[in-house]
């Protein structure tokens, strides 16, 4: 019988598809009573109460309900040394509210609010830096424009200081100036500070000394001194009294270095050039110093002050860094901080502000030869491996396997796995089972939920050692979860794959299903190597699902095996209907195998099917079917005289053919004789 779509119909009842085995265990029981958080107790709402520093836990906190508790907390905190607590006290009895069984104050109560009121401290000694570098920039913008700044004009915000200015300041360049910068925004505010100040009180200078000028050079030259030591003094965020300006400059040196401020290490620099100065003994050199030195000085001690600042931003984050890298169970957080680092200063500033706490959920995909792909996974209760069931969507979520790694309960050193779906409930172990329950905030839950990272004893990623019992470590066995052993004690102690079991890899947090095209790329290792990374996503259709690698592409149908693509013979397999060929179902008996020529490729459907596919380099791919297939299959295939096919199967009158190299094929539909015509010779295993 040959190719035709008569033919295809005939041999239908002939198509016996695979079945693809189910992975048992996909199906995790659940236990939404395991997630029910129990309200806080008064010891964690007093050690709430004292982190927030708003005097002791008296009996109107402690009588409150947990959700009532965290307004009370919101309502009483002081925003500017919390805010960062404050806003999430507020986020979470919004929570409460809309959701009053949701478990998110309680919660915040016993774990979150620690979190959020560490961030608060580091957050309010950068905040408090910043300030202090805005009052100097401040004050020294006064100095500058020979303005006395109060309290209240240093301490306020950059608007209301250009306001003060516009106010206070009797140079005509400065006064209209501030003016014009207090109408724009926080930009323009800090660049009237930072330089629009000086360059116009420079004018204004310049405008008095030209104006003296017109008395007598005398006068310019003496106003220009006076000027100069009232700006170098400015340097300092001082106003020049009118005694310093009648100085010698040397004197004015010496009355700059017994200043306070230059006893300041952030002043090194000035100190250092104005103890040169002094030392030259030189009027030129003095002059040079008070003129254009100091400013210099002033501006490698801002280099040199900023360089600090930023030198110690990146060493945290390195710390940060190596400790996740130590961890092995946030590659997210390793990866933000990397990024960080390569970039700029104000990109480390943001990792260690936002991103270091926004990157840590995670997966945990199994290792085990054979059973990678598959995920820790619970909405309660009982925790499982799953990889999930494929439906018509491609890429679709797993679901209920993303953990927030946080800081373990117990050991500071070791980790809890949060789940991201339940707030406050933790993986912990439970008689050796593993399970998702929620925080009571009992010492034994503590230990019971904390799991320690050590190296993979397969060779790589991590292995989970359980605080509560030492020497066991999280496992999987027959998809349910354990703290195990190897002694052989339980039959999750089982030393047989122990090693691989036990060893996790890490992944990206909400892992989608995995298909069985997903499950064979990650389990066997060959077609890996021979097929590379995917490249693109999964698709999903009209009922087959595949995936492009590499070097080629993985199809899949239901109660079909996953079967391996590449190049040209791709393009004829989606063209012929992937696993429809001509209305009628098809399988693929193989993946794509090279010809034992070592040149040309192939892949046969299953023996019902009577169709293959080869392709060589010189002659590209072509199908051939049926009757003529099997003549040609035994002549010897692509090693016969007839070598490699040279087109599909096409119609003929009365019947079909198929062109090979060395001649042609032909079916007769009535006789259903086969014919085989050699019109050249081809010697046998010629490409």
């Amino acid at each position: 019988m040959a190719a035709g779509a008569v033919a295809m119909t005939a041999i239908a009842a002939l198509l016996a598809p695979s079945a693809h085995a189910a992975a048992p265990g996909d199906a995790a029981a659940t236990a939404a009573a395991a997630t029910a958080v129990p309200e806080s107790s008064e010891v964690e709402k007093v050690r709430a109460v004292r982190a927030i520093e708003v005097g002791e836990a008296t009996e109107d906190w402690l009588v409150l309900t947990d959700k009532n508790f965290v307004f009370r907390v919101y309502d009483r905190i002081d925003p500017a040394k919390y805010p960062l607590t404050k806003a999430e006290a507020y986020r979470v009895y919004r929570i409460v509210v809309n959701t009053p069984d949701a478990p998110d104050a309680t919660a915040f109560i016993r774990t979150g609010i620690h979190g959020f009121v560490d961030r608060d401290h580091i957050e309010y000694a950068r905040r408090q830096e910043e300030a202090r570098l805005a009052r100097d920039a401040r004050q020294k913008a006064a100095a500058f424009a020979e303005i006395p700044a109060d309290t209240a004009m240093l301490e306020g915000n950059d608007q209301n200081f250009v306001y003060q200015v516009w106010r206070r300041s009797t140079g005509p360049k400065v006064k209209d100036g501030a003016a014009t910068a207090w109408g724009g925004d926080a930009t323009a505010w800090k660049t009237f500070i930072d330089t629009t100040i000086y360059q116009l009180h420079l004018q204004d200078q310049r405008d008095a000394i030209e104006k003296a000028r017109q008395e007598s050079e005398a006068h310019a030259r003496e106003l220009a001194a006076q000027l100069a030591k009232k700006n170098a003094a400015a340097v300092l965020g001082i106003v020049a009294p009118e005694g310093w300006l009648v100085f010698t400059d040397d004197n004015f040196i010496r009355q700059l270095l017994n200043l306070p401020e230059l006893a300041q290490p952030r002043h090194a620099e000035i100190t250092t050039a104005a103890d040169a100065a002094l030392r030259s003994g030189e009027p030129a050199t003095w002059k040079a110093f008070i003129d254009t030195g100091i400013f210099d000085a002033d501006k490698r001690d801002a280099a040199r002050e900023k360089a600090a600042r930023e030198e110690a931003d990146r060493q945290l984050a390195r710390e940060i860094k190596a400790k996740a890298e130590a961890g092995r169970l946030r590659p997210r957080l390793v990866a933000a901080a990397a990024a960080a680092l390569a970039g700029t200063p104000a990109d480390v500033t943001k990792f260690l502000a936002e991103t270091q706490y926004t990157v840590l959920e995670q997966s945990l995909m199994t290792t085990t030869p054979g059973f990678r792909g598959r995920y820790v996974r619970t909405d309660g209760g009982d925790a499982f491996t799953a990889t999930g069931t494929p439906g018509t969507v491609a890429d679709a979520p797993l679901g209920a396997a993303t953990w927030k790694v946080v800081p373990g309960l117990a050991d500071a050193n070791c980790y809890s796995l949060e789940s991201a779906g339940h707030v406050g409930s933790y993986l912990r172990q439970n008689g050796f089972r593993v399970q998702l329950v929620a925080s009571d905030g009992s010492d034994q839950f503590k230990r019971d939920a904390t799991w320690c990272p050590r190296p993979g004893p397969a060779g790589s990623d991590v292995s989970l050692e359980s605080k509560a019992l030492p020497g066991r470590f999280l496992r999987h066995y027959e998809t349910r979860m354990y703290a195990a052993g190897d002694s052989g004690e339980n039959a999750w102690d089982s030393p047989r794959l122990y090693a691989d079991d036990t060893t996790w890899k890490v992944t990206e947090p909400d892992p989608k299903i995995t298909t069985p095209i997903t499950s064979r790329w990650l389990n066997d290792d060959a077609l890996r190597g021979r097929i590379g990374d995917p490249v693109s996503a999964e698709v999903y259709d009209n009922g087959v699902r595949f995936r492009d690698y590499q070097r080629g592409r993985l199809y899949w149908k239901e109660g079909t095996d996953v079967r391996m693509l590449s190049g040209a013979i791709t393009q004829v397999f989606d063209a012929l209907g992937r696993y429809t060929v001509g209305g009628i179902p098809a399988t693929l008996k193989i993946d794509q195998t090279v010809c034992p020529d070592g040149v040309g490729q192939y892949v046969h459907y299953n023996d019902e099917r009577q169709l293959s596919i080869y392709w060589s380099p010189r002659t590209g791919a072509h199908w051939v079917l049926g009757a003529i297939r099997d003549t040609w299959a035994r002549r010897g295939w692509e090693l016969s005289d007839l070598g490699y096919p040279t087109s599909d199967e096409y119609d003929i009158p009365g019947g079909r053919r198929s062109d090979f190299r060395g001649g042609y094929i032909t079916w007769n539909a009535t006789t259903l004789e086969v014919q085989t015509w050699i019109v050249r010779t081809i010697p046998p295993g010629t490409p």
